[in-house]
């Protein structure tokens, strides 16, 4: 994702100054949302934040909203060392340590973007074309290359097809970042992040290996079937098998023993 900017909202290309106060109003607008909410944000009040004036803001931004964009677009980029993560080799046997990193590296990012990146995604889900492109373009990298992954170590199976494991691959996108949208204070007061962690990497091993189980699972059920039916068929040892009586057998039988 390429987010350099070469010129201003006059047209004019940026020099080193130009991109100096640009870069400056963007972490005046990432100091105040410490501490105030991203709907809160003012020109005024960023310009102030920066040292610059207002007619400067306007310069660089639309408006607040575009300067938000931008934030988004940085935090974008921050993804990139997740993808790190899943490029790597996986194994079955260090499945649960992979997940752990992807989810603590999530964490970090959304521990450094949380306001900005609840903004993108509220903007989105209003329906904004751009933010939910730019959402899209930081999912759908992140659910290829897990899906990539699980992938490697499952391969497809008559009843795990592709178009599973991508699916499995995005619900477990949804929980990681469902979790790392919340504050951490909000984790310590039930679980613990450390906790939830930990067991979200076990159900990312448990999903990944799933391809495998179901897959054995249907290997061995006809040899078990079959040998369950043999059991049936088979006499204990010093067991005199006998022949089903017929109707007529068992109707003398109860008749006679009426009479007695």
């Amino acid at each position: 994702m390429n987010t350099e900017v070469t010129k201003n909202k006059q047209g004019q290309t940026l020099g080193r100054k130009g991109q100096e106060t640009r870069a400056k109003l963007m972490e005046a607008a990432r100091q105040l949302l410490d501490t105030h909410s991203p709907v809160e944000l003012t020109a005024v009040s960023i310009a102030a934040e920066a040292g610059t004036s207002p007619a400067s803001f306007y310069m660089y931004f639309d408006d607040t909203k575009d300067i938000l964009f931008a934030l988004s677009e940085v935090a974008g980029e921050d993804m990139a060392a997740i993808h790190a993560i899943f490029d790597q080799a996986w194994t079955s046997d260090d499945i649960e340590e992979h997940a752990r990193k992807v989810i603590d590296a999530l964490n970090e990012v959304w521990a450094r973007h949380r306001q900005v990146l609840r903004f993108r995604n509220m903007e989105a889900d209003r329906g904004d074309p751009r933010f939910e492109e730019l959402r899209m373009n930081t999912y759908v990298p992140f659910i290829e290359r897990f899906a990539q992954r699980i992938l490697a170590i499952s391969p497809p199976s008559a009843t795990r097809k592709r178009a599973d494991v991508y699916s499995e691959a995005t619900i477990l996108h949804a929980a990681m970042e469902r979790l790392a949208a919340t504050e951490p204070s909000v984790m310590e007061k039930g679980l613990g992040l450390k906790r939830i962690t930990n067991n979200l990497a076990r159900v990312v091993k448990m999903v990944v290996l799933g391809g495998q189980a179901v897959a054995k699972v249907e290997a061995t059920a006809p040899a078990t079937k079959a040998a369950a039916v043999q059991t049936r068929n088979e006499v204990a040892p010093g067991v005199v098998k006998t022949k089903p009586r017929s109707r007529v057998e068992r109707t003398g039988t109860t008749k006679t023993a009426k009479a007695a």
